[in-house]
């Protein structure tokens, strides 16, 4: 990549209307739209391949004309909204059982909400981006000063990870579950990851916004390519001692590595972090005056991109 606005856009890659040279109109008219009971905006952004190739159950109508939708039909029961969320758990199912998805993974057990839904509806963590939901998460960047500036703790993903192996990404990352809230999905992250206790986020970490986007998968994430996936992540600054010394305590880490500045930048430079990941420590360096607009002349369109205003609602109405 040519500078740090190649980095944000390697996550934020999903075109703009403004953009001369953009594909965005004939891609935003090829998405087919997802849609919850009695909620009249779109939750999902399909793409065709998926819409064509999943064994769609009568719990679904798909609409090709005028507009390309996909409804989830309002189940019978009393309980309705609960339903949902076995409904769409039963659709992916299927898929597996067909294998119609060569890379759908295994069922995760692990349930991701439809953010802006009117009522909790879960997705498991392997099928939600086939549906083209939100997904939403936190990172924290952990950081120490030093004599000769700034170093953070970058961790290192383990080599045989299939999504994004080997590639460098912040200090505490995960996805929200299904009703979790983001400090305490970054309690939990923090201690499954780094071993940190609930005592040292709760007393010394500082919430710092979010940083979205909206990408369009690709081979590095080990699934299928050419999914539109928005995200949000809710961000974490952490400044600890320069004592502190972190090692991996799961098997998702392969390494921690204390770097500069100057390192930091060049390995987002190489590609080398996660894009997500990459664009939250862009987040953190125009926060912290790291970069400025007197020595970086895209410094507005990254800033913008970086707070992409995503195409699906974020919050119930």
């Amino acid at each position: 990549m040519k500078n740090l606005l190649d980095v944000v856009k390697d996550c934020d890659n999903f075109p703009y209307a403004e953009d001369t040279d953009s594909t965005y109109e004939q891609l935003q008219n090829s998405l087919w739209k997802f849609y919850i009971p009695e909620d009249p905006r779109p939750h999902g952004l399909l793409i065709d391949y998926v819409v064509e190739t999943m064994p769609w159950t009568a719990d679904f109508r798909v609409i090709p004309a005028p507009k390309k939708e996909v409804h989830l039909r309002r189940p019978e029961d009393a309980d309705w909204q609960e339903k949902c969320t076995q409904i769409i758990e039963r659709q992916a199912e299927l898929a597996r059982e067909k294998g119609v998805f060569p890379k759908l993974g295994k069922t995760r057990y692990e349930q991701f909400p439809i953010v802006g839904a009117n009522f909790p509806v879960g997705i498991d963590r392997s099928f939600f981006s086939y549906l083209g939901t939100i997904g939403r998460g936190v990172h924290m960047t952990v950081y120490t000063r030093t004599e000769s500036g700034l170093k953070f703790w970058i961790p290192q993903r383990h080599p045989n990870k299939v999504t994004y192996g080997g590639m460098l990404d912040n200090t505490v990352a995960g996805g929200m579950a299904l009703g979790e809230q983001p400090l305490e999905c970054l309690i939990r992250e923090a201690s499954e990851e780094a071993g940190m206790s609930e005592e040292l986020i709760r007393k010394s970490v500082r919430a710092a916004g979010t940083v979205t986007w909206v990408t369009i998968s690709d081979e590095r994430t080990g699934g299928q390519t050419g999914l539109i996936n928005p995200g949000v992540l809710y961000v974490y600054d952490l400044e600890v001692d320069s004592d502190m010394v972190f090692k991996p305590v799961d098997d998702d880490v392969y390494a921690f590595h204390l770097m500069d500045t100057r390192q930091v930048k060049e390995a987002m430079l190489n590609g080398q972090f996660k894009p997500a990941s990459a664009s939250v420590l862009v987040d953190f360096f125009v926060r912290h005056g790291i970069i400025t607009a007197e020595d970086e002349e895209d410094y507005e369109e990254i800033v913008s991109r970086l707070h992409r205003k995503l195409p699906l609602p974020t919050r119930s109405h």
